[in-house]
């Protein structure tokens, strides 16, 4: 991962921290497998407790963020993370056994 990219992986976590108060926030992709180019973009889920609508959550999540690079967001609540990775979709394999959890609360 470049260091313009990792500097923003880390402005947008302590924003999300903050401001959002997500259960966990995990990378994954290609920023973890180490397969990134110049075309390569964030791959982040955020667990978060809410009864807002899943594509709401994502606008909620990119306006505290305010993303300065290229950036797929994922916004699960704790059940719905459980059952995607439980069912073995592919997306949900590839966060759970691959994925890298940036922040966790304790």
């Amino acid at each position: 991962m470049t260091d313009m990219l990792n500097q923003e992986l880390h402005r947008m976590v302590s924003a999300l921290q903050t401001h959002y108060h997500p259960i966990k926030i995990i990378l994954f992709g290609s920023s973890v497998t180490g397969r990134t180019d110049q075309n390569s973009d964030l791959d982040l889920v955020v667990i978060k407790e809410t009864n807002t609508r899943f594509y709401d959550r994502i606008g909620e999540v990119l306006r505290i963020i305010r993303p300065r690079e290229a950036v797929d967001i994922l916004v699960y609540t704790p059940e719905e993370y459980a059952r995607l990775t439980r069912e073995s979709w592919f997306v949900g394999e590839e966060i759970a056994k691959k994925g890298k959890v940036l922040y966790a609360v304790s």
